[in-house]
């Protein structure tokens, strides 16, 4: 497997973590935790700044995309701690952030630079 198979298979896995993330947020409102609208898109709205750059395999967007992680880990570790009916959605969240931030280091890693 040459360095550009590599990088494109772990852009992606990225993409698609991603994704996930975002579908795990979108449903928190419908879960019957009590997690609210206005929660829920401060978690989820920065999520898709980085999506154009991670879809066309820019470096420097796999830089910078893990900053807008933060508000969602905040949150969900926030829920998991205070809310014992959105524990198990936060968690779940909590899992793919962790997941999705991984991949993007991993991405980082093997992706060619081109500095």
């Amino acid at each position: 497997m040459t360095i550009n198979e590599r990088a494109a298979r772990t852009r992606r896995i990225v993409i698609c973590l991603w994704m996930l993330l975002v579908v795990s947020i979108v449903v928190w409102p419908f879960t019957g935790g009590g997690i609210g609208l206005a929660t829920t898109a401060i978690a989820l709205l920065p999520l898709f700044l980085p999506l154009p750059g991670l879809v066309h395999g820019e470096r420097r967007t796999l830089r910078w995309s893990p900053l807008t992680l933060a508000p969602a880990l905040a949150l969900a570790l926030t829920e998991i701690l205070v809310n014992a009916p959105a524990r198990t959605p936060a968690i779940l969240t909590l899992a793919l952030i962790l997941a999705a931030f991984a991949a993007t280091i991993a991405a980082l890693r093997v992706s060619p630079r081109s500095d």
